[in-house]
C-alpha cells in the first residue's frame, strides 16, 4: 500500500529531490550496511556531515521502532561515549566492527554485534549515561520480547528504510 504524502520525507535541492539512500541510512543506524561498510562514512567528518544532514530523518525513526537504542553515527561522532569491551575477544570470533578515524589519525573500534559478556549492552550503557529513561526502557523490554517471524531468536526490526517510503 502506498504511503500517503504526508509520510515521504524529500529534500528539495537546488530543483532537485534527495532521498536519503538505503545504504547510507543502513550505515547511520547500524555502522555498516548489509553487505559491507559504508565507504562514504570512513573519516569522522564524515559521520559528521552525513549526520548533520541526515540526522533529523534516522533519529526520530530510530526511536519509534529501535527504542533502547541509539543511531551508530552518535558514536561514531563522540555524542555518546563507546562501550569499551570487558574482556578479550576470542580470536577469529567474527565479530563486526566499524573504525572510525579522526583528524589527528586516532582510530576508535566500535564493535557492532560484540557478545555479553564482551561488551555492556547498549541499553545498559545507555541507561548508566542517563540518555534511557524508565518509560524507554519499558518500551525497550517489550520490543525484545517480539520476535521476528523469520527468526526465532531475532528481534522483530520495524524500522522503516527512508527509500521504501518512496515509489
Amino acid at each position: 500500500m502506498p504511503r500517503t504524502p504526508a509520510k515521504i520525507r524529500k529534500r528539495y535541492i537546488e530543483g532537485e529531490t534527495e532521498v536519503l539512500g538505503w545504504e547510507l541510512e543502513e550505515g547511520l543506524l547500524h555502522g555498516q550496511s548489509f553487505i559491507s561498510p559504508v565507504w562514504e562514512l570512513q573519516t569522522r567528518d564524515d559521520w559528521q556531515r552525513a549526520w548533520d544532514r541526515w540526522g533529523d530523518i534516522v533519529l526520530p525513526k530510530a526511536l519509534e521502532h529501535r527504542p533502547g537504542t541509539r543511531p551508530f553515527a552518535l558514536y561514531a561522532i563522540g555524542e555518546i561515549p563507546a562501550r569499551e569491551l570487558r574482556m578479550p575477544l576470542p580470536a577469529s570470533n567474527g565479530i563486526r566492527y566499524t573504525d572510525v578515524r579522526h583528524r589527528k589519525g586516532k582510530v576508535v573500534r566500535h564493535y557492532i554485534d560484540a557478545p555479553e559478556p564482551y561488551i555492556e549492552p547498549e541499553v545498559s550503557h545507555l541507561r548508566r549515561l542517563g540518555i534511557v529513561d524508565e518509560s524507554e526502557y519499558r518500551r525497550y523490554r517489550a520490543w525484545v520480547g517480539r520476535t521476528n517471524p523469520d527468526c526465532d531468536r531475532c528481534v522483530a526490526d520495524t524500522y522503516p528504510l527512508e527509500m521504501s517510503l518512496h515509489e
